[in-house]
């Protein structure tokens, strides 16, 4: 039997990569150029689809909070840090007073960043500048069919990342950088509640033992300090990261899918209505899939929705996610199983994984909200994140077409069997 799903999709689709980085270039999170690059998705659907069956979804989102996390937490350890040292040295300031300053900002320095950052709260977001952005839907049914009972959605998102500066400057030593951040915030709660119960006890060896000396200031507190009050680069205009993998890779195999469905209808079922899915700004902290699940959250449980999220699809193996926003969150089993048997069917090489740190797409709000979604990240870890990850060098030209033609035939087998 002939391959339904041919290298002439997969190649469609890195076209659209490649077009939109050559016209637009980088769109970060609330720029003119996300909302150029959404314009261009936009107007492909449209060739399939027709106008009527494309809408624009507006929202409002702060660009810059979601990464505003790693510099505040920093300000806040260096605040705790200072006071720590400070205890009982500034002449008519009780020692309680800087001791206890300083275990409030050590506290305050981690449960900001795991609030805003790990488990995406938008705890911030109300205090800075706020900015517009877009999600791109096209609505597909097989001719003639009846009103859907179910929905499946296609998904990707078409905003670009700032570029994270520490993988451009040190490639692998990125990870040991990485890991000082937490070492930071264990070590300043440590010393500073050892510090406070000193000042408390009156126990002068006590305060000396919580007193920040040299030997940690050096590491690991200023390393931390430096790595998150410098994270990223967001850039001028839409930014410096082309993006091509992450994430106008996926929202282009939308809309191959899409194109490929249009001429093959026979494939839709017959109580199914499709939704391929572009999602704005989900690199400021998944603002765009947020808002579309908070819009149609009662149209979505009545449609017994199943979101099939793709993500940077750079490497012939699909990853599929069996949780999301960093671990904290569970995809669907049922979600997991169909998937895993489409992949089966496909002849895809795949493994099922769970979201690490690091780890957050736009199935994570959909799985928030009790719905059955997941994503396919196929991406390979530490390799890919050492190459391009949030790197100017994420453009077309790492792109091939195997990851992209197997993603799209698995995703064929998953729509055509009902999203199970």
């Amino acid at each position: 039997m002939p391959e339904l799903i041919t290298g002439n999709e997969a190649q469609y689709a890195l076209d659209i990569v490649k077009r939109i980085c050559a016209e637009v270039g980088p769109g970060v999170p609330g720029s003119p150029q996300e909302r150029r690059r959404a314009a261009i998705i936009q107007r492909e659907l449209e060739s399939h689809l027709g106008p009527e069956n494309v809408a624009v979804e507006e929202f409002t989102l702060a660009p810059g909070a979601f990464l505003s996390a790693y510099p505040v937490s920093a300000v806040f350890m260096l605040a705790a840090a200072l006071l720590n040292v400070s205890a009982g040295r500034i002449s008519g300031v009780s020692p309680w007073l800087t001791a206890t300053a300083a275990l409030v900002f050590s506290v305050a320095s981690p449960v900001l960043f795991i609030c805003q950052f790990v488990l995406f709260r938008e705890l911030v977001d109300p205090l800075l500048r706020k900015g517009q952005s877009v999600n791109v839907i096209g609505t597909l049914r097989r001719p003639g069919a009846a009103n859907a009972r179910r929905l499946l959605i296609i998904s990707g998102h078409h905003d670009s990342a700032p570029q994270n500066t520490w993988l451009s400057l040190l490639g692998y030593g990125f990870l040991v950088l990485a890991g000082t951040q937490y070492i930071g915030f264990a070590t300043m709660l440590v010393m500073s509640i050892m510090q406070l119960a000193g000042v408390i006890a009156g126990n002068a060896g006590l305060v000396r033992t919580g007193t920040l000396g040299w030997v940690l200031m050096a590491y690991p507190v200023v390393p931390a300090v430096v790595y998150a009050m410098f994270f990223s680069q967001r850039g001028k205009n839409g930014g410096t990261v082309p993006g091509a993998a992450d994430n106008l890779s996926a929202s282009a195999l939308a809309v191959a899918m899409c194109r490929f469905l249009v001429k093959h209808p026979s494939y839709i079922p017959a109580d199914t209505e499709i939704r391929f899915i572009s999602f704005g700004s989900e690199e400021a902290g998944l603002r765009g899939s947020r808002r579309y699940v908070k819009r149609h959250l009662d149209e979505l449980k009545r449609l017994d929705v199943r979101l099939l999220n793709i993500e940077t699809v750079a490497h012939p193996e699909a990853g599929i996610l069996t949780s999301d926003m960093n671990g904290s969150v569970k995809n669907s089993p049922e979600m997991v199983r169909g998937v895993v048997a489409a992949a089966a069917r496909a002849g895809v090489p795949y493994r099922v994984l769970s979201a690490f740190l690091g780890v957050g797409n736009d199935s994570g709000p959909f799985s928030q909200a009790g719905l059955k979604a997941l994503t396919l990240l196929c991406f390979k870890v530490p390799q890919q994140l050492i190459a391009f990850y949030h790197q100017k060098r994420d453009r077309p030209g790492i792109l091939t077409t195997e990851p992209l033609l197997n993603v799209l035939k698995l995703t064929f087998e998953w729509i055509r069997n009902g999203g199970q």
